[in-house]
């Protein structure tokens, strides 16, 4: 009985140091971004039966001692850093960023990223992040269909868009006299995406509260033929808000005008915008609107000009909103939406496989990954500009480490007492 007492403390001996080994990892990555500490758990040996259940009395049965059942990881959040690096991203809540590593997904909480000579955000061992490229008509990040690697051509040109909506925030002065005149520009973009130069002039009739107006482009020509014709009158009531367009009441017609530009000189298709005159919020209560044009006082001024169009662009800057959505600058003042940072989440994620560089890989116990992007089922929520910091617990681990060591000690103690009474044994023969 006395040499099964030998493997009993050693047993012991080696998983409390299988769980100093554990505590010291952990120690070591306590500034590890992302890094998730680990615990061991022990469970007892099968016990030897000396004496079976028979049904005379209690079984009689020692135990073989101890073994180490799993080290898991404990995933408890852990605290969100702001670093100013806008390729740095955290996770607040769960989820795993997904990052190949060629011919595998690795996944990895430590969003150290940046972008490559190649242009592709790569995390520190080189392996690429993945995400949503697509984007909606709208111009948002399509996340429906699968991720691929997220990438950037710094210098790559953005596509024009036409202009198709024109405003002007102006006033016109109330104490204006039959045959003044008002003239205010704006530059508006073919579908070449090459700017002109609109101009549009107010000119006062000798009816009370009544203008008219008169685009001009000479660059192109303003075409005189209704519906799209780009001159009309407008009239103000007494109180100096839009009241007419063109003989129909604000509050009857259906939209505001369409203009139409043809012959352009860049030889670009024909501009057809909408001149809002007023913000109509709901077509189906055209009673309900704002006039963006009024008759007030003695000043003539313009405000706000707007218009929806804009000339090709280059890509120069890169950013990531809060939401994990990269975002791109361009030198045409265009902001657009590139890309989404995808996250993965697991059925059982303490059944992942731990690997070097802080990434894990998939298992039968973990489940296949799910990916989609962040606040979907579950998934937490992409910090940009930030890293999250490892969760170990300094006062945790050492109180372990003093529990282990003492561990350790014990069960070096039952081998030194069992080698005594061994020796004991031995001397009965003197």
């Amino acid at each position: 009985m006395l040499l099964g007492s030998f493997y009993t403390g050693l047993s012991g001996l080696n998983a409390n140091a299988t769980a100093l080994n554990v505590i010291g990892n952990n120690l070591a990555n306590i500034n590890t971004s992302g890094y998730k500490r680990s615990q061991t758990n022990f469970s007892q040996i099968m016990s030897d039966t000396i004496r079976g259940v028979n049904g005379g009395g209690n079984p009689i049965q020692v135990g073989l001692g101890v073994r180490t059942s799993e080290i898991v990881a404990k995933f408890e959040q852990g605290s969100i850093q702001t670093t100013g690096i806008k390729t740095n991203l955290a996770i607040q809540g769960e989820g795993f960023f997904a990052v190949s590593t060629g011919s595998q997904t690795a996944y990895t909480r430590s969003g150290n990223f940046g972008f490559n000579n190649q242009g592709f955000l790569v995390a520190a061992s080189g392996g690429r992040v993945q995400g949503f490229m697509g984007t909606n008509p709208d111009g948002t990040v399509d996340t429906s269909g699968g991720n691929t690697d997220m990438r950037i051509d710094l210098g790559e040109a953005s596509p024009p868009l036409a202009t198709s909506q024109v405003r002007f925030v102006s006033n016109l002065s109330a104490e204006a006299v039959n045959g003044d005149t008002y003239t205010s520009s704006i530059e508006v973009f073919d579908s070449k995406g090459v700017p002109h130069q609109l101009s549009i002039t107010w000119t006062k009739t000798p009816n009370t509260g009544e203008w008219t107006y008169a685009f001009e482009m000479p660059s192109g020509t303003v075409s005189p033929a209704a519906p799209n014709q780009g001159t009309g009158v407008v009239l103000f009531g007494p109180d100096g808000i839009l009241q007419e367009v063109d003989g129909a009441p604000v509050n009857t017609i259906a939209a505001n005008r369409q203009i139409l530009i043809t012959d352009l000189d860049s030889g670009a298709e024909d501009i057809l915008f909408s001149f809002d005159l007023l913000d109509i919020p709901d077509p189906t209560d055209l009673t309900q609107n704002t006039s963006f044009t009024t008759s007030f006082g003695s000043t003539f001024n313009t405000g706000t000009i707007a218009q929806n169009g804009f000339g090709s662009g280059v890509l120069q800057d890169v950013d990531f909103a809060q939401d994990g959505t990269m975002i791109g600058f361009y030198n045409n003042g265009l902001t657009l939406e590139l890309g989404r940072v995808a996250l993965a989440t697991f059925n059982n994620k303490l059944g992942l496989k731990q690997i070097d560089g802080g990434f894990y890989f998939p298992t039968a116990a973990s489940g296949p990954a799910s990916v989609d992007g962040e606040g979907t089922g579950g998934r937490g929520t992409v910090i940009a500009s930030s890293l999250e910091s490892s969760n170990v617990d300094i006062a945790e681990e050492f109180t372990s480490l003093i529990v282990h060591q003492r561990g350790y000690q014990s069960n070096s103690r039952t081998i030194t007492t069992t080698d005594q009474l061994l020796q004991e044994a031995l001397n009965l023969k003197r």
